[in-house]
């Protein structure tokens, strides 16, 4: 009986060891996100974006980014911006008493867009300036990224997505994230979206598999422009 309870005790506290040793690698993380367009002339529009990750589906706080950036749309294909973010950032997997990460940042950002046979294609070059408030030091970072992305029409309702986004680090440890994404989106309304990515995420030393659910919701307040009546 003492040795059935002593494998009973042993086995238990296996089965605390290994999901104590289980980092976010071994988890299916998911983002959530929110992006709004609204555009006042046809130079200028403005973008509010927030997006919400945890290291498991529905639970285990991981990040919460919300931002704001003013654009300016030079034509049809050429856009620049300037933004503003703040991020909460937990950095422990699991549930902890550690005080987040808190970072204020700015980032300029040039947009380009363009047509490629079937394809819609999009390059985004972005310079950030990291104000990283952590538990023992405050610092200052500064990265670059590049993402360039597909989109393919099924129909007028279905697309499918493709992006790729490496980032480049000014600190130590230059190549230090990649982002991989490939997706299916609806267009649900004429300005609204949504979109579930598969998003294959290296950063630092974690391999990191994630679910992105996105809406994008566009809006315009330009006045429609007169139409030229013929005599």
């Amino acid at each position: 009986m003492k040795f059935l309870l002593h494998i009973f005790l042993i086995s238990i506290l296996f089965q605390k060891a290994l999901y104590a040793q289980k980092t976010s690698e071994d988890y299916l993380g998911s983002w959530y996100a929110l992006g709004l367009n609204h555009r006042f002339t046809d130079q200028f529009s403005m973008s509010p974006y927030g997006e919400l990750r945890f290291y498991e589906p529905t639970a285990n706080f991981n990040l919460v980014f919300v931002s704001l950036s003013t654009n300016y749309h030079l034509n049809q294909n050429h856009t620049f911006s300037l933004a503003y973010a703040y991020l909460d950032i937990d950095t422990v997997l699991g549930y902890d008493k550690r005080p987040n990460t808190k970072e204020n940042r700015i980032f300029e950002q040039y947009t380009y867009t363009h047509k490629l046979k079937m394809f819609s294609v999009q390059h985004r070059f972005r310079l950030e300036q990291r104000f990283l408030n952590a538990v023992d030091k405050n610092d200052i970072q500064h990265r670059f990224r590049y993402r360039l992305s597909f989109k393919y029409a099924i129909n007028k309702s279905i697309f499918v997505s493709l992006k790729e986004e490496p980032f480049i680090n000014f600190q130590d440890q230059s190549f230090h994230e990649n982002r991989f994404f490939i997706g299916l989106g609806i267009n649900l309304f004429q300005n609204t979206q949504f979109e579930i990515d598969y998003l294959k995420h290296h950063i630092k030393k974690n391999n990191l598999n994630r679910i992105q659910i996105g809406i994008s919701i566009k809006t315009d307040s330009r006045r429609s422009k007169p139409t030229l009546k013929h005599p």
